[in-house]
């Protein structure tokens, strides 16, 4: 972008919301991205009592954390992504956290590999609905010179809500394993593991009520964009037609260079607990500081990075602080999940979180350079479409037939991350570094 048109972006009308709208609706929206991680992480620390209860391999823990989260995920996310484009946002925001949460209370309730599936699936579909319309919010809220930081503190969501989960779900358990038997009310008497998954569910329902406050912005086309060739406005279709290069780019290499980052989330716990016998009560702590600190200053380092390249004119900057950071997160992402001291994997964990979100965590600034308003929230539901797909069913089943199938053994759950993880953040550094030219071709000619 050169430095004339991100003068232009200033003049928009109408104007822009008034600072302290704009922060207390990124509030609602980064709490509402801390619900949705816990409720997606929470599993993952409870891989040992809920396989053993109800009798998982690891083949059918990844259909239900991965496949039944993301398969139904992505057939909502892309007519949710139309709908944000069109309809209320804070209303889609709202039903979505109520959803998701609701059916994490149901997930507690499972009694079987098929009910438990059904109820991630209704996770799914409501944490579908948070993506396309907190971007399409976030663009109309803030300039584009702010909205990298923006992007990142919404996007931090994600590591707090790991963190939550990692710290809140170790004590949840411990307390309730002390304890036997949680009861509490309508949901009766309900073992630790179940416990966790009704606390982990609640506070959504009083955050999706909240959601209802938000004051909706005015949706607002970016001067820049609307100086573009209008010979070039349509549908979707013919958007990522002309937009092919940068969009395959923005999608696959964010998505794949994420990828150490969504096989800790599913498998993390299981390599602590298989490799260094680490419980989910022993892994809380450290889990959690490690996704608060790294993952704050990696997202924060990695957007600051961004904002001074695009006001210094460097149009490509996104893809520049994706590609330098991926290269390094690359080893990192190789020897993690191979090193055989327990402390020493936490501490290349706590690189490997730095690293990837400095990598994706201002991802969406390509999206609000790239996409016009009117198209905008359905371009975001197809990078999310993409990512999970990719990193929480494909990759999901592979970690895991690799684990069950050619190396036999669950301890081997290490060599599986690593061959994924490292592949991923490889192929992902490849395709942002030679991207970078269609970054700055999309950028010089707007789509309107």
């Amino acid at each position: 972008m050169t430095k004339r048109a991100a003068m232009t972006y200033s003049e928009d009308r109408p104007a822009w919301p008034a600072r302290p709208q704009a922060y207390r609706a990124l509030a609602l929206l980064f709490l509402a991205y801390v619900l949705s991680f816990i409720d997606r992480v929470i599993l993952s620390i409870l891989i040992r009592p809920i396989s053993t209860e109800l009798h998982l391999s690891d083949t059918q823990f990844a259909m239900v954390g991965g496949v039944a989260f993301a398969i139904f995920y992505v057939t909502m996310g892309l007519p949710i992504g139309w709908l944000a484009d069109r309809a209320p946002r804070r209303l889609i925001v709202a039903g979505g956290v109520g959803l998701w949460s609701l059916c994490t209370i149901a997930s507690g309730l499972a009694t079987s590999f098929g009910a438990l599936f059904a109820a991630r699936v209704g996770v799914g579909i409501g944490e579908a609905a948070l993506a396309p319309a907190a971007y399409s919010l976030i663009a109309d809220l803030f300039r584009p010179e702010q909205r990298g930081r923006a992007v990142a503190f919404y996007t931090l969501g994600a590591t707090v809500g790991s963190s939550i989960a990692y710290f809140a779900g170790g004590l949840l358990i411990g307390f309730a394993s002390r304890h036997g038997a949680v009861a509490l009310p309508v949901l009766g008497e309900l073992a630790p593991w179940r416990f966790v998954f009704a606390a982990a569910g609640a506070p959504g329902l009083i955050l999706a009520a909240a959601m209802l406050t938000m004051r909706e912005p005015s949706r607002r086309q970016d001067a820049v964009q609307s100086a573009g060739q209008s010979a070039a406005s349509g549908g979707f279709l013919p958007f990522l037609k002309a937009r092919r290069a940068v969009s395959l780019t923005y999608i696959l290499g964010y998505s794949c260079i994420n990828l150490p980052f969504a096989g800790f989330l599913l498998w993390g716990p299981g390599l602590f607990d298989r490799v260094h016998g680490l419980s989910p009560a022993q892994l809380g702590l450290p889990l959690a500081v490690l996704f608060l600190v790294p993952t704050t200053l990696g997202q924060w380092g990695g957007a600051s990075m961004t904002d001074r390249l695009v006001a210094s004119g460097r149009a490509d900057a996104a893809f520049t602080t994706a590609a330098l950071c991926g290269a390094l997160l690359v080893p990192v992402a190789i020897a993690m999940p191979l090193l055989p001291s327990a402390t020493a994997a936490l501490g290349a964990l706590g690189l490997l979180l730095f690293l990837t979100c400095a990598s994706v965590g201002h991802h969406a600034v390509v999206a609000t350079l790239v996409a016009p308003n009117r198209l905008r929230g359905l371009y975001v539901a197809l990078f999310f479409f993409v990512q999970n797909v990719l990193g929480q069913a494909i990759i999901a089943l592979i970690t895991a037939g690799l684990t069950d199938d050619v190396f036999a053994s669950p301890d081997a759950i290490g060599k599986s991350m690593a061959i994924v993880g490292g592949v991923g953040a490889a192929l992902g550094t490849v395709l942002l570094a030679l991207g970078r030219g269609a970054l700055r071709r999309a950028a010089a000619s707007p789509y309107s």
